[in-house]
This record gives C-alpha cells, sequence and structure tokens, in this order.
C-alpha cells in the first residue's frame, strides 16, 4: 500500500456533498474489493443515549440485518447492483467490442459524496494521497485538467461509468473532500455487482484493483483524500457488456 503523503496548503475550492442519512457507530472491517474474505457489523443500541452502534457478525448475516423489516428506507445502506445496471443499461450505450463499467459509492453515512475521475495514465494502481486543499489543480493524482467520468442520476449515489477493452484496465482516481471535521476516517468494508462483482478466486470475470475494504482511509478537513484504483475485464466478459459495480463505505 502506497504511503499517504500531503501536499502543501492551497486555495480551497466549494463542493457539494450529501448529508448523512444514518448514524453509524463503528465498522469493523476486513479485506474485500480484491480480498478474499469480510466482516460486516450489527447494530444495537447504546442504552444511555439511544444510539445505534455497531458489533462484529458474520458476513452471511450481515446483510439481513441491515435489511430487516423493522428498519426504514433512510436507515439501510442500500446495495442494489442488480437495479443500478438496469437504470446503467438504459441510459448509456457501449460498443460491441468494449465493456462499459459502472462504480456506484455507497456513501450516504460519511459526510462527503465521493467522486469519480480518470486517473492519470502513469498512475500508480493503489497509489493513495491526501492533500491539505480541495483545489484539484494541486492533486498530482489527478490529470490536467482533471477530468470526471460521465455520470448517470439515481435516486440514491449517481453511477460514474467509464468503457475499456477486454484484459485493459479502466483506471479511475477515487476523491474526497470534506469540512465537517478535523479528519474523517472511513472503510469500504463491502463490493457487490452485476452481472460481475469480481469476486470469484479462480477465473474471475473482473479484476479489481482496489478500494480495499481492512483498510481505514483519512480526508482532512477542507482538504482532499485521493485513490487510484482500477477495474479489467477478463476475456470471462463478453465484449458490449454493461456492469454495475458497488462499495459501500461507513465511518471506520
Amino acid at each position: 500500500m502506497t504511503a499517504t503523503t500531503h501536499a502543501p496548503m492551497g486555495k480551497k475550492m466549494g463542493h457539494t456533498r450529501r448529508r448523512a442519512l444514518q448514524t453509524v457507530g463503528s465498522v469493523l472491517v476486513a479485506g474485500v474489493a480484491g480480498c478474499s474474505s469480510s466482516k460486516s457489523t450489527e447494530e444495537t443500541t447504546d442504552a444511555s443515549t439511544g444510539t445505534p452502534t455497531a458489533e462484529p457478525t458474520s458476513t452471511a448475516n450481515a446483510t439481513e440485518e441491515r435489511t430487516s423489516a423493522d428498519e426504514s428506507d433512510a436507515d439501510q445502506f442500500v446495495r442494489n447492483p442488480e437495479e443500478v445496471h438496469a437504470t446503467l443499461v438504459e441510459e448509456t450505450s457501449v460498443s460491441a467490442d468494449e465493456v462499459l463499467i459502472g462504480f456506484r459509492l455507497e456513501d450516504s453515512s460519511l459526510p462527503f459524496t465521493t467522486e469519480v475521475y480518470h486517473a492519470p495514465e502513469d498512475a500508480e494502481v493503489q497509489a493513495t494521497e491526501t492533500y491539505d486543499t480541495q483545489d484539484l489543480g494541486e492533486v498530482d493524482l489527478l490529470p490536467d485538467p482533471p477530468v470526471a467520468l460521465d455520470t448517470v442520476d439515481t435516486d440514491r449515489e449517481d453511477v460514474h461509468y467509464g468503457t475499456t477493452s477486454i484484459g485493459e484496465p479502466l483506471m479511475v482516481t477515487l476523491l474526497a473532500r470534506q469540512d465537517d471535521e478535523e479528519t474523517f476516517e472511513w472503510s469500504s468494508w463491502d463490493r457487490t455487482g452485476y452481472p460481475h462483482d469480481g469476486h470469484e478466486e479462480e477465473d474471475t470475470a473482473l479484476e479489481v484493483d482496489c478500494y480495499c475494504g481492512g483498510d481505514v482511509y483519512t480526508a482532512p478537513e477542507g482538504g482532499t483524500w485521493a485513490r487510484v484504483i482500477q477495474v479489467t475485464p477478463t476475456e470471462h466478459v463478453d465484449p458490449g457488456t454493461t456492469i454495475a459495480l458497488n462499495w459501500t463505505s461507513s465511518r471506520a
């Protein structure tokens, strides 16, 4: 993993971010998004405050707990790559010799909206940096000028998408800019996808490298966090295919 570095102070740039739709006390994480196993969380309630807290539970039970009938829709993490896939297919087109890959970052519990940009051609995969500025011109993990991925709007997080060829990586830079806390720490603890999610241990359809669970990421107040990841469709993906990938994140 590339060490986090800091760039000099620069001019802040305004941006929009989604207010948190739920409060999560803590999330215990293990490797996903290119790793082989994961842990998720089970909510309990602090008797003194009534605030939901999180305790470790098995991956098999995590989905059931987060989607139980006694929770409101606003309190649920939304992991719906099949539904997102239908929207992505309807709103986009892909040539017969390429693959379209959609990136949906389920970050409703975070104090920012994750941004997705094309990465520089010479970027190192998994390079991760923080900057004491929100001026994207100072972010060296972006090309000059920065180019955001095209976007499809949804009722929740938008889907950012790009195209690539079989065997060719689609490399992007994830960005977080926040002003709510001196430092904000979170982790991406779950990845799903349709019709492929890249979790197969052998003969995988997608090679995802990697917005990894088990890693704690930090966005400085008034600054920018950036990480380079890439997705490579293998020969097990048919050309002309559209793929929706969903990452779920919450406070570390």
